[in-house]
C-alpha cells in the first residue's frame, strides 16, 4: 500500500515546480491529478461504453468515446507538452463529451453535466478569465439548443439514430428557457465560487512566498544564530549563520545534541532545563566549543513553542556571539584598573615626593656635619665612633627617603648603561643578601643568569634594591621551606603580552623572580605594590615600601611587570626591561681630597632654607672656595645687578617668590653667560629640563656630600660657555 502510496504521489506531483511556485504549484497538481483518475476510470467505463455503442449501431460515440481517451492518455503520457496546452484540453473535452451526450441522449440526459463542469474545470485550471469565456460558450450553447427545440430542428438528428428529443419537443419552449436560466445560474455561481476561492488562495500564496523569501532573507542573512531544539537537545534547525561562528554548517549541526558543543563538550548545562522550567529565558550566557575546539561565550534568548493541545513541542532560540564583546569588556576593565591602578600610584608618589623633599632637608644636617666634624677630629677620637654611627644613621634614613623618592617616580637620577648579570650576582655578594638568608636558613637559591644581552639603560642602585625586594618577598613567602629562583633571559615579543602590565612588542631582558610560597590572594594581587601594603612581619622585614619601590623602579625605567601567581603553588614576578645597543661605561676611580680643591672662586649660594645655606656655605669653604648666600631668587637677581659670582648653587623650589627656574631666567637676561647648579630635595623634572636647556651646567640632588658637592663645582667652573 506504501509503495502504491508513493507512485501515485509521484506520478501527481510536478517535476518542475516546487511549493514556492504559490498557485501554479497546486494547479498543475491538480491537473495531474485529473489525468490520473481520467485515465484509471475512464479507462473502466471506456470499455462497457464503446461495447454498449457498438451493439446499439452507435459508431460515432464509440468512435468518439475511444478518441477522447487516446487524448486523456496521450497528456498525462507527455507531461513535457506546455501546461496551457493541457489545461485547455480537459474542459475542451468535458464539453465534447457533454455535447455528444446531449445530442445523443437529448437535453435532459447527463449532457448538461458535463457542460456545467466546463467553466469550472476551466476557472480551476486557467483561471478567472478564461472561465468567464467557458460561461459565454456555454451560455451560447445552451441558447442554440433552445433554438432547436424551438425551430423544431430536432428532427434532422434522427438519420443519426437519435430517437431521444422528443422529450424536449413535446414541452414547452418557456421549460425549456426556465430550465437554461437556472442553469447559468447555478453554473455562474459554482465558477465565481470556485474563481474566488482559487483567487483568494492565488493571493494568499504570493503573499506567503513574498513573506516567506522576506523570511528566508532574514533566516540566511541574520548574524546571530537561529536555532529550533528539542526538548531534550537535539538541534532541528539552524540558521546558516552557524558556519561563520561555529564553523560548522548547517548539515554537520542538524540532528546533533547541543550538548555536543558545550565547552568543555559533553558538559550538561542548565539551558534547557531553564527554558522549559520557565517558558523563556532572556540574555542567558553559556560557552560552546566551535569546530577549531576554540571556545565561544554565547549570549541566548529563548522560548517553548507549544503544540495544538498546549504542551510543550520545540524551543526555539537565537545564539549571539558576545565573545569579542566580553574580551572587549574585560579589556576595558583592565585598562580601567590600571588607568586607576596608575592614578593611586601617581597620588601616593606626589604625597611621598613632597615628604622627601623636606626629610631631604632635615636630613641634610645630620649627614653633613658628622662628616665635617670628622675631618677635623683625630682618628682615634672617642667622639668619631658616635659621629660614624649618626652619619650611617643619616645615610640609611637618606636611603628610606630615596625609596619614596622611587616611589614619586622621581628617583632615577641617572640612566647609565648596565649589565643586568653583573647587578644579580653583585647582590648575591651583598650584606643585605646575606641577612635575608639568616632571617630564612631553610630558603636557598638557584641563579641562572643566561641572558645573552643583559644591557639595558637605567640606575644600578634601583635595579639592586628591586632584586632584593623580590628576593626579601620571595623568602617571605616561604616561612617552613623552599627554592628562590632568579634568572635572566632574553625575550623578543612580536606582539603584545597581556599580564599585569600590557608588554608592548619590543627586545627585552626579563628579570625573573619564582618562589614556591603561599602565593598571593587574587584581591591582593591588585593591591601589593601599594605604599605599606604589606602581610610581612614588620621590623624584620621593612616598612612597605618594598614593592612600591619595585613598582617605581620598573616605571622609571619604562619597563613593564608580570606576576602570576596561584594559591599554595607560588609566585613568578617577571621584569620586562628593554635592551641597549650603548657601550657599558667604565667605573668611575675614587676621587681623593686635594683633587676637589678650589682657588678662591665666588659662589653665590641661592636657598630659602637656613640650614641648607649654611651646610652649602661651610662645604665649600672647606673646599677652598669663597661662598656667599641670599635667601630667595629675587635677592640672587638684586645681588648680581651690581656684582660678579663665578658659580650659582640654585635650589630650584623657593617658596615663597620665584622658583630656580624663573630667578635663572632673569640672571641670564642679565648676564647671559652665567654658570650654575641647580640642587632639590626632588630628582630632575620637566622645570630641572628646562633649566639645564637655559644654559645650567649641573645638577645634584639633597643631602649634599663634601664628594658630590665638590666634583659637581669643579666640573660646572671648567666648563666653556
Amino acid at each position: 500500500m506504501n509503495k502504491i502510496k508513493t507512485l501515485i504521489s509521484t506520478l501527481t506531483t510536478p517535476r518542475h515546480l516546487t511549493l514556492q511556485d504559490g498557485i501554479h504549484f497546486w494547479q498543475e497538481k491538480v491537473l495531474l491529478n485529473l489525468l490520473l483518475v481520467s485515465v484509471v476510470l475512464g479507462f473502466i467505463t471506456w470499455i462497457p461504453s464503446v461495447a454498449l455503442s457498438i451493439k446499439e449501431n452507435l459508431w460515432f460515440i464509440a468512435i468518439a468515446d475511444t478518441l477522447i481517451f487516446c487524448i486523456i492518455l496521450g497528456l498525462f503520457l507527455k507531461p513535457d507538452i506546455s501546461y496551457t496546452v493541457r489545461a485547455m484540453s480537459i474542459p475542451m473535452v468535458s464539453y465534447c463529451l457533454g455535447m455528444i451526450l446531449i445530442l445523443t441522449l437529448g437535453p435532459f440526459g447527463a449532457g448538461p453535466v458535463w457542460l456545467f463542469f466546463v467553466p469550472i474545470l476551466t476557472g480551476v485550471l486557467l483561471g478567472s478569465r478564461p472561465a468567464s469565456w467557458a460561461l459565454i460558450i456555454n451560455g451560447i450553447t445552451i441558447a442554440g439548443i433552445g433554438i432547436l427545440i424551438q425551430l423544431n430542428l430536432t428532427d434532422l438528428l434522427s438519420q443519426f439514430n437519435v430517437r431521444v428529443w422528443y422529450l424536449a419537443t413535446h414541452n414547452s419552449w418557456e421549460k425549456w428557457v426556465v430550465i437554461c436560466f437556472n442553469f447559468m445560474l447555478l453554473n455562474i455561481l459554482a465558477t465565481l465560487s470556485v474563481t474566488t476561492i482559487l483567487n483568494g488562495l492565488h493571493n494568499s500564496l504570493q503573499n506567503l512566498a513574498i513573506s516567506d523569501k522576506k523570511h528566508r532573507q532574514i533566516f540566511e542573512n541574520i548574524l546571530d544564530v537561529y536555532v529550533e531544539i528539542t526538548l531534550d537537545g537535539i538541534i532541528l534547525e539552524v540558521s546558516p549563520s552557524a558556519t561563520q561562528i561555529f564553523c560548522y554548517s548547517p548539515k554537520e549541526l542538524k540532528g546533533r545534541s547541543i550538548y555536543s558543543i558545550y565547552a568543555p563538550p559533553g558538559k550538561k548545562g542548565q539551558l534547557l532545563d531553564r527554558v522549559i522550567a520557565t517558558g523563556h529565558i532572556q540574555d542567558y550566557e553559556i560557552c560552546l566549543s566551535d569546530k577549531t575546539g576554540q571556545t565561544r561565550i554565547c549570549s541566548v534568548n529563548a522560548r517553548i513553542i507549544q503544540d495544538e493541545t498546549k504542551n510543550p513541542e520545540r524551543i526555539i532560540g537565537i545564539f549571539r556571539d558576545i565573545t569579542d564583546q566580553k574580551a572587549m569588556v574585560k579589556k576595558e576593565k583592565d585598562l580601567e584598573e590600571r588607568l586607576n591602578r596608575s592614578r593611586k600610584m601617581e597620588a601616593l608618589g606626589l604625597l611621598a615626593g613632597g615628604v622627601a623633599h623636606d626629610l631631604n632637608n632635615v636630613l641634610s644636617g645630620i649627614v653633613t656635619y658628622p662628616e665635617l666634624l670628622l675631618m677635623d677630629l683625630p682618628e682615634d677620637s672617642a667622639m668619631a665612633n658616635s659621629l660614624g654611627i649618626i652619619q650611617a644613621s643619616g645615610l640609611r634614613a637618606a636611603k628610606i627617603v630615596q625609596d619614596l623618592l622611587t616611589l614619586s617616580r622621581r628617583g632615577v637620577i641617572t640612566r647609565e648603561v648596565v649589565d643586568l648579570n653583573k647587578i644579580a650576582e653583585e647582590f648575591l655578594r651583598t650584606p643585605e643578601y646575606e641577612k635575608i638568608l639568616s632571617f630564612h636558613p631553610h630558603v636557598s637559591v638557584e641563579k641562572n643568569l643566561s641572558a645573552e644581552f643583559p644591557f639595558l639603560k637605567g640606575s644600578a642602585v634601583h635595579l639592586q634594591k628591586t632584586i632584593m625586594n623580590l628576593i626579601s618577598n620571595a623568602a617571605e613567602a616561604q616561612p617552613d621551606s623552599g627554592t628562590i629562583k632568579i634568572s635572566t633571559a632574553n625575550r623578543h615579543l612580536d606582539k603584545p603580552v597581556k599580564g599585569y602590565d600590557r608588554v608592548q612588542p619590543g627586545d627585552y631582558v626579563l628579570l625573573c623572580v619564582e618562589d614556591q610560597g603561599t602565593g598571593i590572594d587574587p584581591e591582593d594581587i591588585k593591591r601589593i605594590f601599594e605604599p605599606f601594603f604589606t602581610k610581612k612581619v614588620m621590623g624584620r622585614s621593612g616598612t612597605g615600601l618594598g614593592m612600591a619601590v619595585v613598582w617605581g623602579t620598573v616605571q622609571d625605567h619604562e619597563a613593564y611587570i608580570d606576576v602570576v601567581s596561584q594559591k599554595n603553588s607560588g609566585t613568578r614576578f617577571d621584569l620586562y626591561f628593554p635592551v641597549t645597543d650603548d657601550k657599558v661605561e667604565s667605573p668611575s676611580k675614587e676621587i681623593l681630597m686635594n683633587a676637589l680643591m678650589g682657588n678662591k672662586e665666588k659662589i653665590l649660594i641661592v636657598d630659602d632654607v637656613a640650614d641648607q645655606r649654611q651646610i652649602a656655605k661651610i662645604l665649600l669653604e672647606r673646599l677652598g672656595y669663597e661662598a656667599l648666600s641670599v635667601d630667595s631668587g629675587e635677592a640672587a637677581i638684586l645681588y648680581l645687578e651690581s656684582n660678579q659670582a663665578d658659580l650659582l648653587l640654585l635650589d630650584m623650589i623657593m617658596d615663597p617668590g620665584i622658583d630656580g627656574l624663573e630667578t635663572f631666567r632673569q640672571i641670564r637676561q642679565l648676564k647671559p653667560k652665567q654658570k650654575a647648579i641647580i640642587t632639590s630635595g626632588f630628582s630632575q623634572n620637566d622645570r630641572v629640563q628646562k633649566m639645564l636647556v637655559l644654559g645650567a651646567g649641573q645638577y645634584i640632588k639633597k643631602p649634599y656630600t663634601i664628594e658630590k658637592i665638590g666634583l659637581a663645582v669643579q666640573k660646572e667652573l671648567s666648563r666653556i660657555v
